[in-house]
């Protein structure tokens, strides 16, 4: 059954909790670092530019008492699609790319071109799983769902609700544990019935093919659950408009020095893409 643990490889959506100085900045500096992160490693087109926020946000991590292998051992479930991923940009070629052939099987050629994309897919991805994995780390859901809607609270002047998408957000990321400890209970008992799961045996196309029965009822069970907070939200009389707060949280000492340093990383992610694409 060790094959099939999927809860305790999930990284993002557990709050660890903590007292440091990462725990205690609030909300709204938080998510200004995670657009910073996420940004650069979405944008850039680089190695270097791809890896900086993994490399930030594994120091972060490590400031904030989080070893590394928690945020790692997230992409361990993720490496079957990950493998499928890159074997699709390997196996169709790109137009009007004269790149040296690095394989040649039949009518199939891995140029170095998609080799490169295929290698910066994995190291984006990499990067944006960890940066997730400290964000809901050190961030309750209480200070998910109110720093986005403090970000948010411009758009009040336009006629929106950012009540309802902080809450939406905050709930979201929450239920990525739950549901990754719903597909492990469900992989159980179906192995517990004869299921070929866990056992090794197989490439990784037959061990991947035979998860694909697990997506039905993991996706009832999510809608069930889903439906199940809705009521219990209507039960207990919750409304959006007229709610007030009572968290309050304090402006840590330093907090301008981190957004600052947030700003800066994201400017240096491009700098450093901007100067390996035109060297």
């Amino acid at each position: 059954m060790r094959g099939i643990e999927f809860f305790r490889h999930v990284s993002i959506g557990r709050y660890l909790g903590g007292d440091g100085f990462v725990q205690r900045q609030r909300p709204t500096t938080k998510y200004l670092w995670l657009l910073a992160l996420m940004v650069s490693g979405i944008a850039s087109s680089s190695y270097l530019g791809a890896a900086l926020p993994l490399a930030v946000a594994l120091g972060l991590g490590a400031a904030a008492g989080i070893p590394p292998s928690f945020f790692l051992r997230g992409a361990k479930p993720l490496a079957p699609l990950l493998a499928f991923v890159c074997l699709l940009q390997l196996a169709f070629s790109w137009p009007g790319d004269a790149t040296p052939v690095l394989l040649a099987l039949g009518p199939f050629q891995a140029t170095e071109r998609e080799a490169w994309l295929a290698i910066l897919t994995v190291v984006r991805t990499l990067s944006l799983m960890t940066v997730l994995g400290l964000f809901t780390a050190v961030t309750s859901e209480g200070e998910s769902v109110h720093g986005l809607e403090d970000l948010l609270a411009p758009l009040k002047a336009l006629g929106l609700r950012p009540q309802r998408l902080s809450l939406a957000v905050g709930v979201a990321l929450r239920f990525v544990p739950i549901l990754a400890g719903e597909m492990e209970a469900i992989a159980k008992a179906q192995a517990s019935r004869g299921a070929d799961f866990g056992t090794g045996r197989g490439g990784p196309i037959s061990r991947a093919r035979a998860y694909l029965p697990l997506f039905v009822p993991i996706s009832v069970r999510a809608l069930e659950r889903a439906e199940a907070l809705a009521e219990a939200m209507e039960a207990r009389g919750y409304v959006e408009d007229g709610r007030t707060r009572l968290a309050c949280y304090p402006k840590p000492r330093g907090e301008a020095a981190s957004r600052i340093a947030a700003v800066v990383a994201c400017a240096a992610s491009f700098v450093a893409d901007y100067s390996l694409r035109n060297r």
